[in-house]
């Protein structure tokens, strides 16, 4: 059977792997070690013999990164893939490597109703442009428009690294110990996992004199026995995630929707105040009214990255 090899890299500690027909959305995919080069060729290997060699006629990659000079840079890992080195590998000539928020994108219009929860917003506007926001261990975003045939192209955006606006004080607390920290400040610096146990951080120091270190598991383990802290924190970062889609949906005249996906965003949506989301999110002054008409929806899809590559291949 003539097969595509599809993988996620957007994970820097481990990788997806799935086989699929052409037009077929992938089964469960498979989990394989890529901390380097070496391991990611292995990991490929023994994926394909495990899948009895199968007659590859093309593969996708969905990566972290950006493309450059024939290979795609990965900020989350210390390795680089090269396409004519997978091409020779793997065997083939058709080869798609593609930004992993991209990828996310990509994939809205594959997905099942069951599949999407609408946490806010009106109907939206059939035909216009629309957006996602993908957040997880960085913070990404892409924008999704219709030709005239009304088929979509994905534009490809690094505004998870825009600069970070404050509006409380309470806010303004964290972005100047980030910015003694790293110097410019990001949005990602906020809305990732990294950047929620970097918030709780910096709320200890701020408020006790804390000075002790967490991950994002830690914090929401706490926010589930109503930790204070760890409640605000994931608080503070929702804020900050409803201002970057309310600005995305502005800047792009996304009026036909936000779409909110990435393991960060699964990971604390169970404790989302969608109440307080949806106020900031609308908090634009005289364009409330326009805010008001954009829906924002919580993807549920699971491998959404992989599901985004089987519409090449459509």
């Amino acid at each position: 059977m003539t097969a595509v090899l599809l993988s996620d890299l957007s994970n820097s500690a481990h990788m997806k792997l799935a086989l699929v027909t052409p037009g077929e959305r992938p089964s469960d995919a498979t989990l394989y070690p890529c901390k380097s080069v070496e391991e990611f060729n292995a990991s490929i290997v023994d994926f394909l013999e495990a899948n009895n060699q199968p007659d590859l006629m093309a593969a996708a990659v969905s990566a972290c990164g950006w493309e450059v000079d024939g290979g795609f840079a990965m900020p989350n890992h210390n390795f680089r893939v090269d396409r004519q080195h997978l091409r020779d590998l793997l065997n083939i000539q058709r080869l798609h490597v593609v930004n992993d928020c991209v990828c996310k994108a990509m994939a809205v219009d594959r997905l099942f109703s069951s599949e999407l929860v609408k946490v806010c917003g009106g109907d939206g506007e059939d035909g216009q442009a629309r957006a996602l926001v993908g957040a997880g261990r960085g913070l990404g975003l892409a924008g999704i428009v219709l030709d005239d045939l009304g088929h979509p192209t994905v534009l490809p955006c690094e505004g998870g690294h825009a600069d970070l606006a404050v509006t409380t004080a309470r806010e303004a607390q964290v972005f100047e110990h980030l910015e003694r920290k790293y110097g410019h400040v990001s949005r990602e610096r906020v809305v990732s996992m990294q950047g929620l146990a970097e918030i709780y951080e910096i709320l200890g120091r701020v408020d006790e004199g804390d000075s002790r270190r967490v991950n994002a598991a830690e914090v929401m383990a706490l926010a589930h026995t109503g930790d204070a802290r760890a409640v605000e924190a994931i608080s503070i970062s929702q804020g900050f995630l409803a201002a970057m889609a309310s600005d995305t949906a502005l800047m792009l005249g996304a009026r036909g929707g936000i779409y909110l996906a990435g393991e960060y965003i699964e990971m604390i949506s169970e404790l989302i105040d969608w109440k307080a989301f949806e106020d900031r999110f609308n908090d634009k002054g005289r364009l409330r009214g326009y805010m008001q008409d954009i829906p924002v929806y919580l993807i549920k899809a699971r491998d959404l990255e992989l599901i985004g590559l089987t519409t090449l291949f459509a």
